[in-house]
């Protein structure tokens, strides 16, 4: 087995991170079954032991899910729309709608005081900036733009978010190896400016639905600022439990 962890890490940490990578690089699917620990123990060249507290760690971070007597499956990773989505005001039960991303634009820019203290970053430290247009059955529902640190990550370009579908987060973990979480959120309303209203296709001014929200590492490192605007006139935004 070859890692390019320092040898002082212990060895079921190494474990982890190699798996880690592994699940990252898309070489089990989400809810796909690992192979058993005494396989990937084999394969590996160490304990079993050794790869139980490593998938234990995996577990823990959100990587994996053990089903009693059915073995241990790959967690999906988290989607821009998180644990939310648009449905009609007061259709609880409505199945949500599948909102999909259509690139603007990926650029860079500087972090503004209130990024840079969520980043923990200088205040102009260099960003990407991330804009996505969401649709929902053709119809523009939401504006996003995504910030992440120039000095965290690879660069970040057009061509190749849409290699990865146009989800940041996607090229995030199959790239750099970073899952994203859920951080704090924070949610007012506020009222489009005219560019807004030009990008998300509105001929009169409706209230919006302003979401501004954090991205974790697993680590707990904050690594995204996202700031996301939606329609509120015919849709509302649920979260589910």
């Amino acid at each position: 087995m070859t890692t390019d962890k320092p040898s002082f890490q212990p060895l079921y940490q190494q474990i982890r991170t190699l798996l880690a990578q592994r699940i990252a690089q898309g070489e089990w699917a989400a809810h796909e079954a690992l192979p058993s620990e005494w396989a990937l123990a084999e394969s590996l060249g160490v304990s079993q032991g050794t790869v139980r507290k490593a998938l234990t760690d995996l577990v823990d971070e959100g990587w994996l899910y053990r089903q009693q007597g059915k073995g241990t499956f790959v967690a999906p990773g988290l989607n821009e729309w998180g644990d939310g989505h648009l449905v009609t005001p007061g259709q609880f039960a409505e199945p949500p709608g599948s909102p999909v991303p259509e690139l603007l634009s990926c650029t860079r820019a500087n972090a503004s005081e209130d990024i840079a203290q969520a980043l923990s970053l200088r205040r102009a430290a260099p960003l990407f900036r991330v804009r996505l247009l969401w649709r929902l059955a053709g119809v523009a529902v939401a504006l996003d733009d995504a910030y992440v640190p120039v000095g965290r990550f690879e660069e970040i370009d057009a061509r190749r978010l849409r290699q990865y579908g146009n989800s940041l987060y996607t090229l995030l973990e199959r790239r750099d190896g970073v899952r994203v979480r859920l951080g704090a959120i924070q949610a007012r309303a506020t009222l489009p400016d005219r560019e807004t209203m030009t990008l998300l296709g509105l001929s009169d001014v409706e209230p919006l639905l302003m979401i501004t929200r954090l991205g974790q590492a697993l680590t707990g490192e904050v690594v995204e600022w996202r700031e996301r605007l939606c329609r509120s006139a015919r849709w509302a935004f649920q979260r589910e439990p």
